[in-house]
């Protein structure tokens, strides 16, 4: 059975026309134009009753060259098909958007064309709506970035991720380069946050949770860090539910996250001066307490020397001894008396002091403590130093408290177990000291700031020792501090300016 040409023919333009489109049927041999009843409802009012005007004629100017130009592509047979959208004038209103495609189904033994058809669709609603939804869209970005948050939006097909010029403004990432989710997390997560944002999305994608929210650090081009408050939600899936697309919004939290440690700090602060009032006034009362036994230990160890010069040869074996108890018991009067000056706000006693003479005596009372650890001193003192102005009984306690902490660094280490100390005269005239152990170094605990109030790594330690020796250090214009700490050893400096200073 022969199928009616002319039969098929209305049934594809029926089949257009009822789909909404107009079908323009151009013959190139005389001119003649045919187009289907619903030319009007496509083209609005653009044609009378029963007009066929040229559609060319009514294009906006903006557009005109282009779809002409594609058109006569399409004639002269060097363009397959004709497609364009354009603008036509109106009689009233605005100008309508349409739809247009088209081809040359006959041409002649040359190959001129000798008939064009094209239909014709009318966009002016459909694009009236997508600019509605790009006019939302911006006034939603625009409401956002306001307040002061960047957006992001995360193909998970193909893992590519559009943000906000502000969003790369935080990161310092340059304008136009292509992202992938990859790039952005878990790439540039503080590793101590990864775990914490990675639960939160996977929780999300899971569809325990309605919204994934998250703070964490992100490592920024210039490689520091900056904590970052996320919010981000799934927003197409697939007919499996699988996730498809998720967008949300990133905002720079740094600054509180920077007060929220300034305000800790401050709290720590205040905590440690409580508890250095604290010990102020313990410190206070047992130097009062102790002062009395201090003095009757001088006076007995006194007696007893006088009663020894009576005894001749046969009392030198105990002489220098209660010599040595005498003198301690004589220095531990004095650091009581400091003290109890210090707690007061009490001035420094300041003289000028021969520090290779400190170092002598403060060994000399330690060697008993040192040999107990069987520890070798070894002083390295440079001749000629001039002198320090200070008060010597606060800096043998400083020694004091730096040899004890080389001895007790070297409690557990095996072989030969030496303790340096060594002055020198240093640049600008002042005096420097380094006690020196080969010991375990600092522990980590500690490392950071070795000085600060309660760092301690010792079962017994209240960690007031090295604070307290860097403080009498600076009251007397110098400084203290920490050379290097390997597992090999740790080296203590400490300067003074000299009196002539």
């Amino acid at each position: 059975m022969t199928e009616d040409p002319g039969l098929a023919e209305a049934s594809w333009r029926l089949a257009l026309e009822a789909a909404g489109d107009c079908v323009w049927d151009w013959n190139l041999r005389d001119g003649r134009v045919a187009c289907s009843e619903n030319l009007r409802e496509v083209f609005g009012d653009l044609f009378a009753e029963g007009e066929v005007p040229d559609w060319r004629d009514l294009l906006h100017a903006d557009e005109r060259r282009e779809v002409l130009g594609r058109l006569e592509a399409c004639l002269d047979d060097s363009l397959a098909a004709f497609e364009a959208e354009f603008r036509v004038r109106c009689r009233s209103g605005g100008p309508r958007w349409i739809s247009a495609r088209g081809k040359v189904v006959a041409r002649d033994e040359a190959g001129r064309p000798e008939r064009f058809i094209a239909t014709f669709r009318d966009l002016t609603a459909a694009r009236a709506r997508i600019d509605h939804l790009q006019a939302s869209a911006r006034l939603w970005q625009f409401a956002l970035e306001g307040h002061g948050d960047a957006l992001w939006d995360w193909s998970l097909v193909t893992g590519e991720i559009d943000v906000s010029p502000s969003f790369r403004a935080i990161v310092g990432w340059q304008d136009g380069r292509p992202l992938c989710g990859n790039d952005i997390w878990p790439e540039r997560l503080h590793p101590d946050d990864l775990r914490k944002a990675m639960a939160a999305f996977s929780a999300h994608l899971a569809g325990d949770r309605p919204i994934t929210e998250v703070e964490f650090r992100l490592r920024v081009e210039d490689g520091s860090y900056r904590w970052l408050a996320l919010r981000g939600k799934i927003m197409e899936r697939d007919a499996d539910g699988r996730p498809l697309r998720m967008i949300g919004t990133v905002r720079d939290v740094h600054d509180r996250y920077l007060g929220i440690e300034r305000e800790k700090r401050q709290e720590q602060e205040l905590a440690r001066a409580a508890r250095l009032i604290h010990v102020g006034e313990m410190a206070s009362a047992l130097a009062h307490e102790l002062n009395q036994p201090l003095t009757a230990l001088r006076n007995f160890s006194g007696v007893a020397l006088r009663r020894l010069e009576e005894l001749g040869a046969a009392g030198a074996r105990i002489r220098e001894p209660l010599k040595m108890i005498a003198e301690q018991a004589l220095r531990a009067g004095e650091i009581v008396h400091r003290v109890r000056g210090f707690v007061r706000k009490g001035g420094l006693v300041a003289a000028p002091v021969a520090i290779n003479g400190v170092v002598r005596s403060t060994v000399r009372f330690a060697e008993f403590e040192a040999r107990a650890h069987a520890v070798h001193f070894v002083l390295e003192l440079a001749d000629a130093l001039p002198m320090v102005q200070a008060d010597q009984v606060q800096l043998e306690q400083v020694l004091s408290n730096l040899i004890k902490n080389g001895i007790d660094a070297m409690s557990a280490i095996p072989g030969e177990r030496i303790l340096q100390i060594r002055s020198r005269l240093g640049a600008d005239g002042v005096v420097e000291v380094a006690v020196i152990d080969c010991g375990e170094g600092l522990a980590e605990a500690v490392r950071s700031d070795p000085f600060a109030p309660f760092a301690t790594t010792k079962p017994d330690g209240v960690g007031l020792g090295l604070a307290i020796c860097r403080t009498i250090i600076e009251n007397h214009g110098g400084r203290l501090w920490v050379e290097s700490s390997t597992a090999r050893g740790s080296t203590f400096c400490f300067a003074l300016p000299s009196a002539a200073a």
